[in-house]
């Protein structure tokens, strides 16, 4: 039985992958969800203000988990699971490579966001002889200090919460939420989602982003996904 459902932000409870709006379908979807007693939270790479803004203004009750697993939150408690980045870290990695700072590195303590959204393999050679943790979400490369990703939130939350894997559903769009997919029992993709997420999802949606996660909530409160 799923006690807890984790939704990615970007690209999945959106509009569209190149949307900020958050899509009102998904929002009275996960709301009937809250209502039928399953619990709601996100997984996001976004700043941990971000994230407790929005999910006290959506009412949410199953926690978060900011800056790619870093950041976890639940029943009031903030728990920072990754090592505060060094700035001359950052410094280094933002000048080498001619990278843009995004607008939420300014709230971020953990995980960093650059533009473009490229990763090469110079940047990844980089960071493994730093001994940092790297990936493109597609939006924005991020650079943290291992341990870091959203499983390793993912896994924090559960373990707050005292669930088991089998117990919760993800649904997400990118290939960060491939590690946040290893620590769950139910894995949906959004049908716009990267084809590697879909290749390892147990469902994947007809519709795209938000529209996608009404149509799960909708299917999975008709009894018609198997779990």
């Amino acid at each position: 039985m799923i006690k807890l459902f984790l939704l990615d932000l970007d690209g999945t409870l959106t509009e569209d992958r190149n949307s900020t709006a958050i899509d009102v379908d998904a929002i009275n979807a996960i709301r009937t969800l809250q209502n039928n007693g399953i619990k709601v939270g996100l997984v996001s790479g976004n700043s941990y203000p971000v994230l407790r803004g929005l999910y006290t203004y959506l009412n949410l009750n199953g926690g978060f988990v900011a800056e790619n697993g870093c950041i976890v939150f639940f029943e009031g408690q903030k728990y920072r699971v990754c090592k505060i980045m060094d700035k001359n870290i950052l410094n280094e990695f933002r000048s080498l490579f001619k990278l843009k700072d995004t607008w939420q590195n300014d709230y971020r303590e953990c995980d960093f966001g650059f533009t473009p959204a490229i990763l090469t393999d110079n940047m990844v050679e980089w960071a493994k002889s730093r001994g940092l943790y790297i990936r493109s979400s597609g939006y924005a490369v991020h650079i943290a200090y291992k341990p870091a990703g959203k499983g390793v939130g993912v896994k924090k939350l559960l373990e707050l919460q005292g669930l088991r894997k089998e117990e919760v559903a993800a649904i997400g769009d990118s290939l960060t939420d491939i590690e946040f997919f290893n620590e769950v029992g139910l894995k949906v993709a959004v049908g716009n989602a990267d084809e590697e997420l879909k290749s390892i999802a147990d469902f994947i949606t007809t519709n795209k982003s938000g529209k996608g996660v009404k149509e799960f909530v909708t299917k999975l409160l008709r009894g018609e996904i198997n779990v």
